[in-house]
């Protein structure tokens, strides 16, 4: 982002009591806070039920060491913390957190995290997404949060790791491409009609395409 000098696509966001939540763009909302930015380019969207959870797909993991970490238990049923339900070739089983409180599951997630390998490629998968493993390929499909769990979660300080929930965003609005130095500092009316104003200028040099279909997405 800061190479590039633009946010090239808009956060997630929805209402949530007295503020907005953010749905998918944290570790965007936080690099901009680092580059000193004081504006958000953001979407709002209606508040969701639920975050769905991704499923990862991966390959070189250790199931037998994930117990060995103290924030993690496995076992075959799911306990009292689920954090997620691992798929093998060989069965199903399911990750729990030691620590009850959504603090303690987030910190387990991490944990989690730190045993995928670092330089293996990761696959996302629709939560219900069927896929057939082979070999020592595991697929984690992670639990769901509700916009009341993120909530809490944002206000303990702590972050979910990246690529962990999944919303489903009707129109979602890719590519803007809009420059940085416009949410440096100021008023947000200011800002907020010179974001209608490069909108409209997008608009009428037909830069801006409605897609109805379903797309797909190289990343």
């Amino acid at each position: 982002m800061q190479a590039e000098k633009e946010q090239r696509n808009p956060v997630i966001v929805s209402p949530h009591e007295d503020r907005y939540l953010v749905l998918d763009g944290a570790h965007r909302v936080r690099a901009l806070g680092e580059l000193g930015s004081r504006f958000a380019l953001v979407q709002a969207v209606e508040p969701p039920e639920k975050a769905e959870g991704w499923a990862h797909l991966l390959d070189g993991i250790e199931i037998a060491e994930l117990g060995n970490t103290g924030g993690i238990e496995v076992s075959e049923k799911p306990g009292p913390a689920p954090l997620a339900e691992v798929q093998t070739a060989g069965g199903t089983l399911s990750l729990s957190a030691h620590e009850e409180g959504l603090e303690g599951r987030v910190r387990a997630l991490w944990d989690l995290q730190s045993f995928y390998p670092k330089a293996g490629l990761v696959r996302r998968v629709e939560p219900d997404g069927a896929v057939r493993l082979s070999g020592s390929e595991v697929l984690i499909r992670y639990r769901t949060f509700t916009p009341g769990d993120l909530a809490a979660i944002v206000d303990s300080g702590a972050v979910l790791p990246a690529g962990i929930t999944r919303f489903r965003v009707q129109e979602r609005v890719l590519g803007v491409r809009y420059p940085l130095d416009r949410m440096q500092s100021g008023d947000a009316s200011t800002r907020n009609t010179e974001l209608r104003e490069f909108v409209e200028s997008r608009w009428n040099d037909n830069r801006v395409r409605y897609y109805g279909e379903p797309v797909v997405l190289f990343e």
